[in-house]
């Protein structure tokens, strides 16, 4: 069996680790020189996520096969709204894992542990490899293949804007600001690659480019952040629904075949199971639309969740960080297994609503 697989990021590199588990060989296509994001930054892989998971790296290893070695064990996540700071600590809320092209990431850790021939430099046509090879798996990171096909649904588009910091960090927290002056509709968070490095992001729905400079500044003069700065940048992420995620032996993956998470974070771990989902629905000749029943589920939660976050106002952001970090419901939302994105939905309005009582 012939497969080819468009895009080495971590979907379809993934996809191509399961494959070879299971026997088969694939072509990889990917446009860029090198694996990985064009920028460098630490995601998060947080625990009440994936829920009754109790720890999403053995989960991974356990039944996707994939070995993840991260920077650190996030212990800490202190929130910045425009009134209120919040703190709360655990013995692992997760983990972190650092993305893009170094030696450390994640992509290269995926990259290295293949022997599939990665064709660089490449830009693939995916109607002429569908002729060519049994099965062709999506994992362009973007909605241009989606789109064409007319699968894709946008639901919102965001600009982020980030940095690579100089300063001191404890690689053990997040540190998350929420303030619709510069962030409307989404939030702020630095996360660190070690004590003296980190990645600070800025993230607002629904901008213009040429406005993000101007939040960029806000963001840092209200927060007082004086950090050197290493390196900047700047890109749009549209968010968007796939129906289906197979269309013949054409298969879409990763945020090509919608499945990012559209709260805390850039989608790692559904990116992952998207791929490694793809090559077993391959090799046992199954649907994967069908496959990912429950993943197209958690992102539907996830979305609905984005979308309540996206009508809150500076108001709303003070109780939900009060909320979040009273003593109780702290205890139920990071010291249990409590599946709370299954209710998270709820749980927000809840929050908006009575949150300020509490």
């Amino acid at each position: 069996m012939r497969v080819a697989i468009i895009g080495a990021g971590v979907s379809g590199l993934a996809c191509a680790h399961e494959l070879e588990r299971l026997g088969l060989v694939p072509d990889i296509f990917e446009e860029r020189p090198r694996c990985g994001e064009l920028f460098p930054h630490v995601a998060g892989i947080l625990q009440l996520m994936h829920r009754p998971v109790r720890d999403p790296l053995v989960w991974l290893e356990k039944d996707y096969y994939i070995k993840i070695q991260p920077l650190a064990v996030w212990k800490k996540i202190t929130m910045h709204a425009p009134k209120v700071k919040g703190v709360a600590r655990s013995g692992k809320f997760g983990y972190f894992v650092e993305r893009g092209q170094s030696h450390r990431s994640l992509e290269t850790q995926l990259a290295h542990s293949l022997r599939s021939r990665i064709h660089f430099n490449c830009r693939a046509d995916y109607s002429a490899l569908a002729r060519e090879y049994d099965y062709v798996v999506v994992a362009t990171g973007n909605r241009q293949i989606p789109a064409t096909l007319g699968l894709w649904k946008d639901i919102f588009s965001t600009k982020v804007r980030g940095a690579v910091v100089q300063g001191k960090f404890d690689p053990e927290e997040l540190i998350m600001w929420v303030d619709n002056d510069y962030a409307k509709g989404a939030y702020a968070y630095l996360t660190a690659f070690n004590t003296d490095r980190a990645s600070l992001v800025l993230i607002y729905a629904n901008a213009k480019p040429e406005e993000m400079e101007g939040y960029w500044s806000d963001f840092l003069k209200k927060e007082n952040l004086n950090y050197h700065i290493e390196e900047n940048f700047l890109l749009e992420h549209v968010s968007g629904t796939v129906y289906p995620h197979q269309v013949g032996n054409v298969i879409l993956v990763g945020t090509a075949g919608g499945f990012m998470e559209s709260f805390l974070g850039f989608g790692t771990v559904s990116s992952l199971r998207s791929g490694i989902l793809a090559a077993r629905a391959i090799k046992q000749n199954r649907s994967f639309t069908k496959m990912v029943n429950e993943l197209d589920l958690e992102m539907k939660r996830s979305v609905r969740l984005r979308e309540i976050i996206n009508t809150m106002d500076n108001n709303d952001y003070d109780r939900l960080v009060a909320t979040a970090t009273f003593p109780v419901i702290k205890q139920l939302i990071y010291n249990t297994n409590f599946p709370i994105l299954k209710y998270a939905g709820d749980i927000f309005q809840f929050i908006r609503n009575w949150g300020g009582k509490l």
